[in-house]
């Protein structure tokens, strides 16, 4: 099983006229993605319906899904005051400050599908408290970037942290994945950094 992925990097230096207005700059991504939350709970619905009677994932729908997954974490990082670029629409572009993955599992458990919907309740308690919790967080966050220009690295790595919560269990109410939501730290995706050569020291 696995969950999506999800980092951002706190740039020392943040735009506070874009944070200052975010608010109003994240509304149209804000319209884009309910309708796109819209569709997606329909083709949940056939995923269901597919998981039920085959125990496997359509890779068509997921991969939809999954493009709906990567725009939310790029508007929700956004909203919640992670990075100041302006999201794209849609696909993400090449010099995304995001960096998201999530690997297609085929295998899917029949009895955790069929009860999705009691199974995620604990969850989405845990989830509304820690959306109540990020709001009060973002918003001395964005008093805090507009006097200082600096997003407190304690502050920035609990957004983050909700950020990531609200992915994983965005992917879990889909059908995307049959690992339940947690809030253990997720590994960057990002690829890794290759090896440095050694060489011994010189006298």
């Amino acid at each position: 099983m696995n969950r999506p992925t999800l980092d951002i990097t706190n740039t020392p230096q943040r735009n506070r006229l874009t944070v200052a207005f975010r608010a109003i700059l994240v509304i149209p991504h804000a319209i884009v993605l309910n309708i796109w939350d819209n569709l997606t709970q329909i083709i949940s619905v056939v995923q269901w319906f597919i998981i039920l009677f085959t125990g496997k994932r359509n890779k068509s729908i997921w991969a939809l899904q999954n493009s709906w997954l990567s725009y939310a974490a790029r508007v929700e990082s956004y909203g919640a005051l992670l990075y100041d670029k302006w999201p794209s629409f849609g696909e993400p572009t090449a010099d995304d400050v995001i960096r998201y993955s999530f690997e297609y599992e085929e295998e899917a458990s029949r009895a955790s599908n069929f009860f999705r919907i009691i199974l995620v309740i604990p969850a989405f308690f845990v989830y509304m408290f820690l959306v109540f919790c990020g709001v009060f967080v973002a918003v001395v966050s964005w008093f805090a970037i507009l006097f200082t220009g600096r997003h407190s690295q304690g502050m920035f790595n609990f957004l983050l942290k909700v950020t990531r919560y609200s992915m994983s269990i965005r992917a879990y109410m889909a059908l995307m994945t049959d690992e339940y939501p947690t809030t253990r730290v997720q590994p960057a995706a990002s690829a890794p950094l290759p090896k440095a050569n050694w060489a011994p020291p010189t006298v």
